[in-house]
């Protein structure tokens, strides 16, 4: 039997051969990217393991619980390699809806937590605010703009200390400790922005940093936003800041990616807020025990 091989732990060296890897992939899932990998690598304990059907990434969850992410298909893989996978790691993840029919539910357990699903958006719904569903952010985007006026620029080398200005802020109003919030990650994607090719822009009022938005493509119809970070100064700047970004990608990518709640209620209050179109499952898949197979075929005959 072909054993697991540590290969290394994620570095920046590793940036080209992942991203064609997710370009090849072209799923909508917002952890299919080489930013989201590497600069939750530690939060996750990444490291890379081969088989030989293939490429995947190892980690651990917020609940301490080991799964395995593929880097290419798993559709790929032989039974045996699957089964030696899922007795090493707990499960499969994140797994698009895609992939099921690998995984016929006589011989595995697939489940989902909507915690964990993504959130997804019309872009041009985000970029015009119409309708009963954003009366609410328009209203507070029209007293934004009544009340300031908002200067922007995209985010590179010389305006990053601005970047580090707002996120400091952002951490110090959140009054919760660091290491509970993405501050780590977000702070290392302004340190590595230009290294991880990334999208963002900067916002200013009053010559003052306010706020920034930073992302990437995550396939040729959706573009995923990773961080939204902005001054509790200024009302409103969250609903300009979101309509300014769609209003940039109108025309080029047909969704917004706003990625998951984490189980937060407060964040979850505010992405069902702004309308989505929809939720982006990510899968689980793990071995069914025995006893629940034979249950299976017992109700089946």
């Amino acid at each position: 039997m072909f054993s697991m091989e540590k290969i290394e732990t994620i570095d920046l060296k590793h940036r080209d051969d992942l991203t064609r890897r997710f370009r090849q992939m072209n799923l909508q899932i917002s952890d299919y990217t080489f930013a989201n990998v590497y600069l939750f690598r530690k939060i996750s304990r990444y490291e890379f393991v081969e088989k030989e059907c293939g490429l995947f990434v190892a980690g651990q969850n917020r609940d301490g619980q080991r799964y395995i992410m593929p880097l290419n298909d798993p559709r790929g893989c032989d039974a045996e390699t699957v089964q030696e996978i899922l007795e090493q790691r707990a499960f499969l993840f994140p797994v698009p809806e895609l992939w099921l029919d690998r995984f016929p539910e006589s011989e595995f357990r697939v489940t989902y937590d909507d915690n964990e699903s993504d959130y997804l958006y019309l872009t041009e719904a985000m970029a015009d605010f119409k309708g009963k569903r954003y009366v609410r952010h328009r209203n507070h985007l029209h007293q934004f703009l009544a009340h300031y006026t908002a200067d922007k620029a995209p985010i590179a080398r010389n305006n990053i200390p601005d970047a580090l200005e707002i996120l400091t802020q952002w951490q110090n109003h959140a009054r919760t400790a660091p290491d509970k919030t993405d501050f780590e990650p977000c702070r290392e994607a302004l340190e590595y922005f230009s290294e991880l090719a990334l999208w963002g822009t900067l916002y200013y009022i009053d010559k003052k940093p306010a706020g920034f938005i930073i992302g990437e493509a995550l396939n040729t119809d959706t573009f995923c936003l990773h961080f939204a970070k902005a001054s509790h100064l200024y009302h409103g700047l969250y609903e300009f800041m979101f309509n300014d970004t769609a209003k940039q990608w109108r025309g080029k990518y047909k969704f917004l990616n706003l990625e998951e709640d984490m189980g937060n209620k407060n964040l979850r209050r505010t992405k069902n807020s702004y309308g989505p179109s929809g939720l982006i499952r990510k899968y689980r898949i793990s071995l069914k025990e025995s006893s629940e197979k034979d249950s299976l075929r017992t109700e089946r005959v």
